[in-house]
């Protein structure tokens, strides 16, 4: 019998699937790292063209991604039948085709390949788990005075924000330092190219040109948050284009809006502060991108967001209000940093960071 595989294969659909997958794996494969793991999806699709039919019982050709979605373990194209892969790796064929009901058989000459595949697919008492869990959670630890594994391992995860106040870490940055070679010095400096964090454009709904009916001045509104830091105090936007891309003269105002309201939403116009119920120029909602970009800043470490296209040139910390090119770091090329002489502005001292060279390291 000729199988759906043998007359097209959904590329283009499955393709689709596989690029976001590979950024956010199911939490299976996230059991264990493995070389170059491919996408599930792509062996689903696999899988389930070599097992169906070319053509279904109406004598339509059998349509791969109808079938993606379905539930396969009481399928007779595919529960019962078995699927040999003799070089299992980190066992994505062996997950997929058990989930479509198959019987399988998984060969590795790595031992570390074995002891994962079977880990993902081996029954778990989730009791006996949680239990197991426990139990080392409370093991104590001799190094740190006798406490808690769990508390040992959590206090490696905060931060002193400001003194006698601790915050839990949700991100790590990793930094290489130099030493300054200057004998005076010998101060530890970040290796910075530059000052960018993140950057990304996320999209929003909002309505265009609404009026504020006090002073009658346009602005959008904007349904949905855009930022990727959670301090307003920490939100600068640009001066020109902070409304989004498209919108580069625009001014906007955020406030979100209930999917069934009982009362007028109230939105602060950003020219003249009030709040008040906009008019609508027009009821659909659309969408625009807006580019935002975190940063650190050299002088004062703080972690900010600028809203807008980055400009060319120095902007202002909003924390310490230190002005710097963000773009431009401390390592003006391979082998080389600057070790400039700049306050360190911290909430509790002021420290100059070493001196005014450019330093060689291997």
């Amino acid at each position: 019998m000729m199988r759906a595989i043998e007359v097209g294969f959904p590329i283009v659909e499955i393709n689709r699937l596989a690029v976001p997958e590979r950024y956010s794996f199911k939490p299976i494969y996230q059991m264990h790292k493995w070389f170059a793991r491919r996408a599930s999806c792509v062996f689903r699709a696999i899988l389930l063209g070599a097992l169906k039919p070319a053509l279904g019982p109406d004598g339509k050709a059998t349509d791969l991604m109808e079938e993606f979605y379905k539930d396969h373990t009481h399928d007779p194209d595919t529960a019962g039948k078995v699927v040999l892969d003799p070089f299992m790796g980190g066992g994505t064929t062996v997950v997929e085709a058990l989930r479509l009901g198959c019987k399988v058989i998984g060969i590795d000459l790595n031992p570390v390949a074995w002891f994962i595949v079977k880990t993902e697919i081996e029954p778990v008492d989730l009791d006996e788990l949680q239990a197991a869990f426990e139990r080392l959670a409370e093991r104590p630890v001799d190094w740190n005075g006798g406490r808690p594994l769990r508390d040992t391992l959590l206090d490696l995860y905060k931060t002193e924000i400001s003194p006698g106040i601790e915050a839990d870490i949700i991100y790590t940055f990793w930094v290489k330092h130099a030493i300054c070679t200057d004998q005076n010095c010998r101060s530890e400096v970040p290796l910075f190219n530059n000052y960018i964090i993140a950057q990304k454009t996320v999209s929003v709904w909002y309505y265009r040109d609404v009026s504020c009916p006090h002073c009658g001045a346009q602005y959008d509104w904007d349904l949905e948050v855009a930022s990727l830091i959670a301090d307003p105090a920490m939100m600068i936007n640009a001066p020109r284009g902070s409304s989004g891309e498209g919108r580069p003269s625009a001014a906007w105002s955020y406030a979100p809006i209930a999917k069934k309201p009982t009362k007028p939403f109230f939105v602060q116009c950003p020219h003249c502060q009030v709040k008040d119920h906009p008019r609508l120029s027009e009821t659909k909602k659309l969408r625009k991108k807006v580019p935002l970009t975190v940063l650190l800043c050299p002088a004062c470490e703080a972690v900010w967001q600028w809203r807008g296209s980055l400009p060319q040139g120095e902007i202002i910390c909003p924390a310490c209000k230190h002005n710097y090119d963000p773009l431009r770091g401390n390592v003006p090329e391979k082998g080389k940093f600057f070790a400039h002489s700049v306050e360190r502005k911290t909430r509790s001292s002021t420290a100059s960071v070493c001196c005014p060279k450019t330093v060689v390291f291997p």
